[in-house]
Parts: C-alpha cells; structure tokens; sequence
C-alpha cells in the first residue's frame, strides 16, 4: 500500500514539474506564413474563398516571416510593381498579431477613404471568413470626442487602428508596436504644416526602442528617383532582389526588362503577337513563358547590401509576378515607350522603379538649329487642334500659339508679347489679346480655324484676367501650382470673386487649376527627343515631338528652356523644385498650353475619335477661299480700335453658341470628348 501511495506521489510531482516547464518554457513561434496558410481566409482575388497561399507569390513567404516576433528585425521596406500580392501579405501580417502576438497595431493608408475601402473591400471580409478571427475582433466605434474618422478593431490583448496618412489627430495620439505603412509614396510631405506624416508614424515607436520588439513594414510602387520614400527606404535596406534559376542552365538570376542593347532579360516583337520569352545572362539560352512558373516558385531572395540585419528591403515587380504575363509587360511598354508620363507610370507600376526626371534644360542651340521651314500663322499638315497659352505680367501679356496633332505631336506657330498696363482693364493690351482670341489661322486644306482654348494666367492682376475670361466661352483664367504629382488641369473650376474697382461683383468668375511641375517634366523629356532633323539616324518624329517655325528667334528658345530641376533638402528630405536661370515666360505660355490640350483631351483620343477629327478639319472648304496666306488675318487689323474705349462689366456672359469649348463639331460630334 505505502508502495502505492509513493508511485502515485512520484507521478504527480512529475506531472506538476512537467506543467511548470511547459508554463515558463517560450512560447513557440508561429510564423506569419504558416499561420495564414492554416488559417487565414483569402476574400478576394484568384484565391478568393480559399485559405492563403504562397503559390502564386512565392517571395511574400520571406517578406511575410521577417515580420514574425523575437528575430531582430525592426524595419520591412518593399518597393515593388503593383499587382504582387504585397496587400495579401499585408493582410496576412495583421491577422497573426492578431491571432498570435496581440498588441497595439496601426495600418497607415494614404488616405482616411482608402483605408475604408479597403476595410470594406478586403480586410473586415478576411476576418469575417476566417474562423481564427471571427469571433475574437470586434470593430470599435470612432472617437468622435477626438474628431477621429479612423476605423478601430480591437482584439484580446491588443488593438488596430487603420488611419490615413492625411489625418494628423491619429497619427499623433498612440504609441504603436507593429506599424504598416501602405503606399508611402503618395503620402503628402507635410501634412497640415505639422511635418512629414512619417516622421510622426516612426514616433508613435519610440516607447519600445529599447527593448527593440517593435516592427514597421513600408511598402509602395515607387515614384521619382530621389523623393520616393519607398526608394530611398529601400537603398536603406540590405537590397534584396529575387532570383530565378535558368531552366538550361540552373543559374540564379534576377529578372530584368534589359532593353535593345542588352543582350540578356526580356525580348519580344515590337507589334502583335509579342512572343515575349527571356535571355539568360550566363548562357544565353532562351526561355519561353512557360518556363516562368517553375523558374519562379524555385527562386530565392539574396541581399547585395551588408547590414546589421535589421533592415531587410526587397525589391520585386511584374516580371516575376505569376499572375500577369511577359506579353502583357511588352504590350505596356510598347504602348507607353513614346510618351514621358506614360513611360514614367510603367517604370513605376511595372518595374517597380523610381522614375529618374532629367532635369536639365534642354540645349536650346539645338532647337534653334532645327526648326521648320513652315510659315508662322499657320496650321502645318497634321495640326489639328489649336490652344493658346498668356502669361499675365504688370507690362504685358507673353503668349504662344500651338497647332496639336496626333500622338501629342505639336507645332508652334505663333508666339509675341504685347506690351501695355495690364492692371487697367481699359488698355489696349486686352484688345490686343482680344485679336489673338478672335484670329484664325489657315490650314493646307483651304480652311480657317480660330483656337479653340486660351489660357491666361491669373498670377498678376486677377481681377482683369477673370474679368476678361469670364466674357469668352473659350477662355479660361488658370492658376499654376508647382507641387508635383498634380493633375496637369484641374477636372472642374473653383469659383472666386472679382472685386472690379473696389466693388464686388454680382457674379464670380472660375479658375482652373494647372499642374506645372509634372507638365514641365514632360515638355523637357519631348524636347529632347531625336526626330529626322536631329541628324541621329531616327527613322520618324517620335510621339511628343515638338516642330517650331523658323521665325522664332534665338530668345524665344533661350526663354522655353529657361528652367532646371534642382534637388534640395526641406526638413530632411530631399526636393526636387524647377528652378528659373533666366526670364522664362514662354515656357510658362507652353506649359498653359499643354494644359489646354489636356483640358481638351488630345491626350485621351481614341484611333476613331482621331479619324473623325481628321475627316473634319482636313476636308476642303465648300467655297473657294483664295490664298491661304493672304487671308491670314494679323494684328493690325484689331489695333485700330481705340485704346480708351472703356470696358464695361457685362451684366452676364454672351451666349456660348459655337464659340463654346463643349459646343460645336468637337463637342457634338464626339458626345463631349474634346474638352
């Protein structure tokens, strides 16, 4: 019997020291990956309804892992094309704190709406779906105390905020464990005049350097060389790009787009069908498409930066994503390979590379050298859409006249300054202006064509320029603002008061809103296009390219090519701001210019919109018009209207009739397209 009750004795000693081990022993580490492969619910996308995997993504395996606790890793930057499953590693990354390691967390989107939608698209549909989760996160109501529209998820042990990098309130008010940063590129410098929104995101982390537990993942399709965060995160990093083996020859490489005079990475036709295979870079042996699954679900990451290993950066993009194709990457760029905002968007969404701006003027003794034999003041063969752009000084009004054709092919054919005191709406200088409203200009068909917009800047002497556009349907007042990234003319005005001498007026005038900065990026990549002129062996004038008249003189070209981007530092990031050497007021007029053909959608015409176009403007008149250059109608005609005739503020503006930018041909013929 005492044998017995010692047994027993001995048994239940052990039994308890084995559950005191089991209890002070470490938690066993889960890591991101193999929790979202067990257990997380995919809602949308090629695996929607079924658990995550990596099969279609490969490479978020190891990203996703370097978020897993007790590793050393603090940071996570990935710059990347879009369309590589980073969101679903986002996602996956979120859910295992958690299920797993509960803290405090925040998700960043760029904005307050986009992380809604995504809240609502993707994120609340996961968890809802997912059996881990279901029951164990509950969705917070907002502070409305604090003015917050921030979402709130909270959980045991921990909480989400999921905010906008456009909402200082939230930024500001929590110390986080676990930050993830989506999109960092188009998050605004400044936000509020209160700083740069990463700055008060990496201080919601300070509570935990010492113990070096915390974690920030940053991912964002980079933008410009120099100011991408996502860039410049990255060459902080170890530089991690994913490698493939060659089926031929087993050689882990990264795959690369090349280019025509690479002999290795992506080779296709230059029309349709594409056939788009790869060349490897040790034994030059072709790989076809098919190949690409296999290459890519055996590849590796390695890192081409030492570090101390608490940085990985990782770098990944179209060509070895599995859910798009290398045609469909060579259909991209031969769409894209002729126009500057197009090739910077491939660069960006594709490769995954920030777009490097070449801000150097332009030689403007090369232009001068190339310039046209055609006649100024009139509308060379393949012109077909005519804009204006002014640019307001205290004496005078610099203009520019340019003929639009297709693939933004543009020709200058007018360009002046008329002098006078723009400050008195009285002065001949707007009666001047009023003739360069009113001109038409010859085509080689016999036909004459007024412009059909004009743009006048309302830096200087608002009141007269709003006063002055108000009255003509196809004029518009237009402010430039130089912050990049904008829209290179607003979708709609804002409406703005007119105090007309010292008297508000009944009615207001609209001002239209044009994005210098990037519109300045792509005339200076245009000028400095090669074309059958330049000597070089071009086979045709590329897309963009740009045709002045021989009657421009030496400083019409000094003054287009007047400006250079210089980089900067503005609390403690770097900046890129176009910078004037010189007068530079014609550039400003090509700059209005180029937003007038925006705001008639030359940029956005489809083949059959062109066809109709052409079929329009190119048809011979019905009645014979005799020479075209002696019915070109010049300024003295209009300067004989007497400088002191007053000018009266209409009670409301004329009719538009076919004066209208939407009315005539080209808004009824096309349902609107050109304006």
């Amino acid at each position: 019997m005492n044998q017995i009750a010692r047994v027993t004795s001995n048994e239940a000693a052990r039994l308890i020291f084995a559950a005191l081990a089991r209890g002070i022993a470490p938690d066993e580490i889960v890591l991101p990956s193999q929790w979202a492969r067990e257990n997380l619910i995919v809602a949308d996308g090629p695996l929607a309804g079924e658990k995550w995997s990596a099969e279609l993504t490969p490479y978020a395996t190891e990203i996703l892992d370097c978020l897993a606790p007790d590793n050393g890793i603090t940071r996570v930057s990935v710059r990347k094309s879009a369309q590589v499953g980073m969101t679903g590693a986002m996602i996956a990354w979120l859910a295992t704190i958690m299920a797993v390691t509960p803290a405090r967390a925040m998700l960043v989107f760029p904005t307050i709406a986009a992380v809604q939608e995504f809240n609502r698209e993707k994120f609340s549909p996961s968890i809802e779906q997912t059996k881990a989760l279901r029951n164990k996160v509950r969705e917070a109501g907002t502070r409305s105390a604090q003015k917050s529209t921030a979402l709130s998820k909270r959980f045991p042990g921990g909480s989400l905020v999921l905010t906008g990098a456009n909402s200082a309130s939230d930024l500001r008010s929590k110390t986080i464990k676990f930050m993830c940063c989506d999109e960092v590129d188009e998050w605004p410098l400044d936000l509020d005049k209160q700083g740069d929104p990463m700055d008060m995101v990496n201080a919601r982390q300070i509570a935990f350097h010492a113990t070096g537990d915390y974690k920030k993942f940053e991912g964002s399709t980079p933008t410009i060389k120099g100011i991408s965060r996502i860039d410049n995160a990255f060459e902080e990093g170890d530089q991690r790009f994913y490698e493939c083996p060659c089926p031929g020859c087993g050689h882990y490489q990264r795959l690369i787009f090349g280019g025509k005079d690479v002999k290795h990475g992506l080779k296709f036709n230059r029309a349709y069908p594409y056939n788009a295979y790869y060349i490897c870079i040790n034994c030059g042996c072709p790989i076809e498409h098919h190949q690409k699954r296999a290459m890519v679900q055996a590849g590796r990451w390695r890192a081409t930066k030492a570090g101390d290993g608490r940085h990985p950066s990782f770098h990944i993009d179209a060509l070895s994503s599995l859910v798009t194709t290398w045609d469909k990457v060579a259909e991209e760029f031969l769409n894209a390979k002729d126009d500057p905002n197009k090739l910077k968007a491939f660069t960006n969404l594709w490769l995954g590379e920030a777009w490097e701006e070449k801000g150097d003027a332009p030689d403007w003794q090369r232009l001068f050298v190339r310039r046209e034999s055609y006649p100024a003041r009139t509308i060379p063969v393949g012109g077909l859409v005519i804009t204006v752009g002014c640019d307001v000084q205290t004496d005078g009004i610099y203009y520019e006249v340019v003929a639009w054709g297709r693939d933004r092919k543009s020709w200058s054919i007018d360009a002046g300054f008329l002098g006078g005191n723009t400050a008195d709406p009285n002065d001949r200088v707007w009666l001047e202006l009023d003739a360069i409203y009113a001109r038409r200009y010859p085509d080689a068909y016999g036909n004459y064509w007024a412009a059909d917009a004009l743009a006048v800047d309302s830096g200087y002497n608002s009141n007269q320029v709003y006063l002055w556009t108000r009255s003509r349907p196809k004029a518009r007042a237009i402010k430039g603002s130089g912050d990049r990234g904008k829209a290179a003319i607003s979708a709609a005005p804002t409406k703005v008061e007119i105090n007309f001498n010292g008297k508000r007026s009944k009615r207001g005038a609209e001002l239209w809103h044009v994005g210098t900065w990037d519109l300045k990026a792509t005339f200076y990549a245009d000028l400095n296009k090669d074309g059958l002129r330049d000597g070089l062996g071009a086979d045709s004038d590329p897309a963009g390219y740009c045709y002045f008249t021989e009657l421009h003189d030496e400083q019409f070209f000094r003054q287009i090519t007047a400006e250079y981007l210089k980089k900067g530092t503005k609390n403690g990031r770097t900046t890129l701001t176009w910078e004037a050497s010189g007068p530079n007021h014609l550039l400003d007029c090509r700059i209005y210019n180029m937003a007038m053909a925006s705001h008639l959608g030359v940029d956005r015409l489809t083949e059959y919109e062109w066809m109709a176009l052409e079929k329009n403007r190119t048809a011979a008149p019905k009645v014979p018009q005799g020479d075209l250059l002696d019915r070109a109608t010049p300024v003295a005609e209009t300067e004989t209207v007497p400088s002191s005739r007053p000018v009266v503020e209409p009670e409301s503006p004329p009719k538009a009739g076919n004066d209208n930018i939407s009315a005539g041909w080209l808004g009824q013929n096309t349902k609107g397209w050109l304006r």
